[in-house]
């Protein structure tokens, strides 16, 4: 889907090493993940308590309720302090607490950072390999920085032209990422409803009768993977 088109206006970020989130308030970069992940995101909020002042309906920097599908997460706080919400039991995380935080794969959760803090909040996560990666591409399915790069950039862009994000299109880059978001209730259900949700509005209708995607070349260039910090 060309620009003009879509309901924003994609801002060209995919050759940026460093992409920042509301005028700075939160830079993202990524490096080459380990073995065994399918990315490292390094992500530091320099002022969190600039957020006190974004609307919480407007705050697209933290995530909705989600669940992965086969990857467990792993956060590691490098300063600063996080709120983690596991399964609606929200915890406050510090940088000199046990780490890492493990978020199990299909557990319902949440993060964002404590706005109260003063002075940089700086996390690492990454996630498990996804069962659907070919074993000499690690980082081919599942939350990866193809993934992240997308959906950050795209509500950021929302949020900067005072548009409000499309759901089917959320919910598409979600279900590309194998995830899905998190309804209430008892999990036997809420799984497979969430997921069929993200199915229908995302691919169904997101995909193909809007036609948007989960991956735009403004946002996203894999060729510059061999360029990644190693």
């Amino acid at each position: 889907m060309s620009s003009t088109n879509f309901h924003v206006r994609r801002t060209k970020t995919a050759q940026l090493d460093t992409v920042q989130q509301y005028n700075g308030i939160r830079s993202t970069r990524w490096v080459t993940p380990p073995d065994g992940k399918s990315v490292l995101e390094i992500q530091t909020t320099h002022r969190p308590t600039d957020l006190q002042k974004v609307p919480e309906k407007l705050n697209y920097l933290t995530p909705p309720p989600h669940w992965h599908w086969y990857q467990d997460e792993f956060f590691h706080i490098r300063e600063g302090r996080y709120l983690f919400t596991l399964e609606g039991k929200e915890t406050a995380v510090s940088a000199s607490d046990p780490q890492p935080v493990h978020i199990p794969a299909r557990a319902r959760h949440t993060f964002r950072v404590d706005d109260t803090h003063e002075g940089s909040c700086t996390i690492e996560i990454s996630t498990g390999i996804s069962p659907r990666s070919p074993k000499d591409d690690p980082e081919a399915e599942g939350p990866n920085e193809k993934f992240f790069r997308n959906i950050y950039q795209y509500l950021d862009d929302c949020y900067i032209q005072n548009v409000s994000p499309s759901l089917p299109q959320l919910l598409l880059q979600l279900h590309s990422a194998e995830v899905s978001m998190a309804f209430p209730g008892p999990t036997w259900l809420a799984h497979p409803l969430s997921y069929l949700f993200g199915l229908i509005v995302g691919v169904g209708i997101g995909q193909y009768l809007l036609g948007y995607e989960a991956d735009y070349a403004e946002y996203y260039d894999s060729k510059r993977e061999n360029r990644k910090n190693r």
